[in-house]
């Protein structure tokens, strides 16, 4: 079986081997297909896998650049396209996520923000903010020190959690697929003028579906 997260296969191994592995055949075509590239190995072994982790680094960074901006680029193409398939801007994007409507999720390194939320032990009535991270002890100091909206009581326990984890948590629950680009890359800087978060969505939330009589 093959894995949905699998991106590439790097081919490594001393002298012709690593070709006549590729030329014979050996791998399902679809693997066939995820080659990126070949690596020449000194060893054989053991002592050849680790060559071959250490030569590999440079090459799946310039793969990961090539994803990342293939990504940015299909965002922006939809964005500028008004299909209504791309979006931007946090709380919208939430909203969408948690109505099944995203896709694709793209979100930068950098966006120094986290979940605050404040639980009543009593009650468990809920209140949650995203705040900047210099932010975040003064909003749980907010949460515990003030009485429960639900019940009144002051049994409030706060929790932080960094925006890419919750993110990643609410795209597991529908099926959608997380994408973490380097804020510091030319793409990257791209999705950061519209906020440093988008979305490809699966289908336009606007249209609404016809009735066939």
């Amino acid at each position: 079986m093959i894995s949905t997260q699998s991106k590439g296969l790097i081919i490594s191994g001393p002298g012709p081997t690593k070709e006549d592995f590729i030329n014979g055949n050996y791998l399902e075509y679809r693997l066939q297909n995820m080659i990126i590239n070949t690596i020449d190995a000194s060893y054989s072994g053991a002592e050849g896998i680790r060559e071959a982790f250490a030569k590999s680094g440079e090459l799946l960074s310039d793969f990961r650049m090539v994803e990342e901006k293939k990504l940015i680029e299909d965002l922006f193409r939809e964005i500028n396209s008004h299909s209504g398939l791309g979006v931007y801007g946090l709380q919208d994007v939430i909203e969408l996520l948690k109505n099944n409507v995203v896709k694709v999720l793209i979100i930068t390194d950098d966006t120094n923000l986290n979940r605050v939320e404040g639980k009543c032990r009593r009650c468990e009535h809920l209140q949650e903010e995203i705040v900047e991270r210099r932010e975040v002890i003064p909003k749980k100091t907010q949460y515990t020190s003030n009485p429960c909206p639900g019940c009144n009581s002051m049994e409030v326990e706060a929790n932080e959690q960094d925006i890419v984890d919750y993110l990643e948590l609410l795209a597991a629950k529908v099926g959608t697929r997380l994408e973490v680009v380097s804020g510091s890359a030319e793409h990257g800087v791209m999705l950061s003028s519209l906020g440093k978060v988008g979305a490809i969505l699966r289908y336009n939330p606007g249209h609404t579906k016809q009735v066939v009589s």
